[in-house]
């Protein structure tokens, strides 16, 4: 599965690289200048930001160029020397990703949910079809959701940080750990 060939030392370098950074951004912008953004909005940023630090470390500790995607459009990460795409999803959640109902992705994600003051993540490696994915536009919702359940079922995932709990209730929740 792990065709990329990163390791859980490769991803917690990333994640404390972004920790690192939200914590500069909270305290330098958003608490200096009174800014509040919902989780939406601080996914879409945490994302940015973990598309520009994994480019960086995988680039460096994989020894080729792992390009990062500089627009919309572009995949997030591109590993050259197997010219393979992967996908960073982001969720502030601890049970589901929400995706772009028309979006054409690669089929490999970095899922990633975090929480606490930017320094609680969970991260697993999975290979995603299309039908993973729960349309919500009878809902009339234009994101797809792709359930923590969902990904506990595949056999194929790599996790490297956190890990999935199964309820009381048997639902399936993300378990974060600091970092």
């Amino acid at each position: 599965m792990n065709e990329f060939n990163i390791t859980k030392d490769m991803v917690i370098e990333i994640l404390k690289g972004v920790s690192f950074r939200m914590k500069k951004i909270k305290e330098e912008v958003m608490e200096e200048y009174d800014i509040s953004f919902n989780n939406k909005n601080l996914s879409e940023i945490i994302g940015k930001i973990m598309e520009k630090v994994a480019s960086d470390v995988f680039t460096k500790r994989l020894g080729y160029e792992v390009k990062r995607a500089l627009a919309d459009r572009d995949k997030d990460l591109v590993f050259t020397q197997i010219n393979k795409p992967m996908e960073i999803k982001m969720t502030s959640t601890e049970n589901a990703w929400t995706g772009g109902e028309f979006s054409q992705r690669a089929p490999d994600y970095l899922l990633v949910s975090w929480g606490g003051n930017f320094d609680e993540f969970f991260c697993c490696l999975v290979k995603l079809d299309k039908s993973d994915w729960e349309s919500n536009i009878s809902k009339r919702f234009y994101g797809p959701t792709l359930k923590a359940k969902t990904v506990y079922n595949k056999k194929d995932k790599v996790i490297f940080y956190g890990n999935f709990e199964v309820t009381k209730r048997n639902a399936i929740k993300l378990k974060r750990e600091k970092i």
